[in-house]
């Protein structure tokens, strides 16, 4: 943060100009009350803005703006005249006046004082009077104005490190989901292996005929859960996400629903309504597949 000389010499602010503003003074205090009421007839114009003035003490502003005014002429612009603006423009920073207000009063103090300057001062003093008071308000808006910035940047920063940190939470939890995600997959795929190994069993025990069905079931399941592993893994890796394998997963699974059933005996109807799901989820299953081989 810059020290308060630093934005003295900055602009160039010479003890010649502060001279000149202390030899202001006589001149300008005889204006200081009209000033300061039209400052405020001006604001009251301003709907927007003469809300801010109604909400305080109607004698209480005009004295701090008066006082503020001929503080431009007294000289003393060190460590405590800085910090007494920098005040200034907290307080328009905590009551919500728009930065844009600040400017335009600003403007509006500038013109009475160089047009005072222009009406009542000799022609030889005019070119160094008006350079000394443009400087001063000029150091007093920047130091004013800076509240808004640095304001505006604080809440700014603080919600890019809020976001920020909720952003990177929720890629590591996400992460943290997929991979158990794929822990999952693989437990499941040792359980299918297993079932697949009781299935073989069942030929071997006198049962031919349901242990190979049954197998053939569990080869279906198992295919599917390699396929949704590798899957897995590839989006893990960049890859695109593939909507086909959930529609595999409801096509193997009548698949497999079909061949219990030619076991179990099931009435003609229900298998024909299985054969059905089939080829209506067959048909779902060739539409996706294509749509994301044209993506590819």
């Amino acid at each position: 943060m810059r020290t308060f000389q630093e934005i003295k010499d900055h602009y160039q602010f010479s003890e010649l100009e502060v001279e000149t503003l202390k030899g202001l003074k006589p001149l300008v205090e005889p204006h200081a009350d009209q000033i300061v009421g039209d400052f405020y007839y001006y604001f009251q114009q301003i709907p927007d803005a003469a809300r801010f003035l109604e909400e305080s003490p109607p004698e209480r502003l005009p004295k701090l703006y008066r006082a503020w005014l001929l503080g431009l002429f007294e000289g003393a612009f060190d460590e405590r005249y800085y910090q007494q603006l920098k005040r200034i423009g907290h307080a328009h920073v905590r009551i919500g006046l728009s930065a844009h207000y600040v400017y335009a009063g600003m403007n509006f103090i500038r013109l009475r004082l160089l047009t005072i300057i222009d009406s009542e001062l000799e022609p030889n003093l005019k070119p160094q009077a008006l350079r000394a008071v443009e400087k001063i308000l000029d150091l007093n808006l920047d130091v004013i104005a800076r509240t808004y910035h640095e304001e505006e940047m604080r809440r700014v920063f603080l919600s890019y490190k809020l976001d920020n940190a909720l952003i990177r939470f929720a890629r590591r939890f996400t992460f943290g989901l997929n991979i158990l995600l794929v822990v999952g997959l693989i437990a499941l795929s040792l359980g299918v292996v297993a079932v697949l190994a009781h299935d073989i069993s069942l030929i071997f025990r006198g049962s031919p005929e349901k242990g190979l069905v049954s197998a053939l079931g569990s080869l279906l399941i198992l295919w599917l859960m390699i396929e949704l592993l590798d899957a897995e893994v590839d989006r893990l890796q960049g890859g695109a996400f593939q909507y086909s394998l959930f529609v595999g997963v409801a096509l193997v699974a009548f698949i497999r629903k079909v061949l219990v059933a030619s076991l179990a005996h099931e009435p003609l109807q229900t298998e024909m309504l299985y054969l059905a799901g089939i080829l209506i989820l067959g048909v779902i299953f060739w539409l996706v597949s294509r749509a994301e081989a044209r993506k590819k």
